[in-house]
């Protein structure tokens, strides 16, 4: 399961951390104040530190060590930058998203390490939320009130199931595997004998809360 650590207990926080429990990842939250702390330990039923995010004992505390994923979304950029670097300089975050309140600060932050800079101007929740998807699976259609989606995926080095037939991979029934793109123009429908290369391009429609066993289906490492 993929964990995510959010930094700033705002609105924006309170809704990004409810999206991504919705997909299926394990979310944290660090917030200085008290009621916000308690309305995600309430509300989300998530596990919420108070305390400062750009102190290493409270990041810590959070389970750094073990996020995918940092972003943070308080109303200081100065805050979200440091929490931002903490992350990967310490921890080696894989990824690092900052929300900029001051446009300006867009360019400073990037050149300073951090992954992902989105501005508030912007719309800023819609960008994040696709920002954190932005991995290896990419939602392309949402279906059922969210309850279930097409994503994408291209199968890259990690894939070490080349020339296995499909019928003979561990692919739960949860997983629809509807076409394969192969070297950008060969559209393939697949069947129980069909294999699969690295580089071809996968549409897979499945239950938004099972996104991330396709990766585990496919044994692509995340």
């Amino acid at each position: 399961m993929m964990h995510s650590l959010i930094i700033g207990g705002g609105k924006i926080g309170y809704y990004l951390a409810k999206v991504l429990i919705e997909k299926g990842y394990d979310v944290s939250v660090v917030e200085k104040e008290k009621e916000s702390c308690q309305k995600f330990a309430n509300d989300l039923n998530i596990s919420v530190i108070k305390g400062d995010g750009t102190c290493v004992s409270t990041l810590e505390q959070a389970g750094v060590a073990s996020a995918d994923s940092v972003i943070a979304v308080t109303g200081r950029d100065e805050d979200n930058l440091v929490a931002c670097q903490l992350a990967k300089r310490l921890y080696q975050v894989k990824k690092t998203i900052a929300k900029v309140n001051n446009p300006k600060n867009v360019d400073a932050l990037k050149k300073l390490g951090v992954d992902i800079v989105v501005s508030s101007t912007d719309n800023i929740t819609g960008q994040l939320e696709r920002e954190i998807d932005s991995g290896k699976i990419k939602e392309l259609l949402p279906l059922g009130a969210g309850k279930a989606a097409v994503f994408e995926i291209v199968l890259d080095e990690t894939f070490t199931l080349q020339d296995v037939p499909l019928m003979e991979m561990d692919i739960p029934l949860t997983l629809n595997i509807i076409s394969i793109i192969r070297n950008e123009t060969e559209l393939i429908i697949p069947r129980g004998h069909t294999t699969l290369q690295k580089g071809d391009k996968l549409m897979i429609l499945t239950k938004t809360k099972d996104k991330n066993d396709i990766l585990k289906a496919l044994k692509i490492k995340s």
